[in-house]
């Protein structure tokens, strides 16, 4: 674990960064407001959360809630809907549009490595 004193120095840094923002109008008060709610106090964890970042924890991925719309026959995810088809066809394009980002970042991001290796 950090010193305590680093800990400190670095959150005295954002804070006076944070300052400099607000005083030049890129953030605005609430923002500034909520950012600094977020922050460690006295070297205590804070326990603010934003609610524009889990503004409804119900609706948070659950996979239990998953498993139990395909097992019921009215979702597109059952096999003997009509729409299952549609349903699976539609997720595939997703996955297989995901592989390929991933392949082209992953092809992109090696080529620029290379070229700058060589310089």
């Amino acid at each position: 674990m950090p010193d305590p004193a680093q800990i400190n120095r670095s959150l005295s840094t954002i804070r006076t960064e944070l300052e400099f923002l607000q005083a030049s109008n890129v953030l605005s008060p609430p923002q500034f407001q909520s950012i600094m709610a977020q922050l460690p106090q006295n070297g205590q964890p804070s326990g603010y959360i934003d609610p524009r970042y889990n503004p409804n924890p119900t609706q948070q991925f659950n996979p239990g809630a998953m498993a139990q719309q395909a097992q019921d026959p009215s979702h597109p995810a059952h096999p003997e809907n009509p729409k299952h088809h549609e349903w699976v066809k539609g997720m595939a394009t997703k996955f297989g549009n995901a592989a390929m980002f991933g392949a082209g970042a992953t092809f992109g991001g090696d080529m620029v490595n290379d070229v700058l290796r060589k310089f």
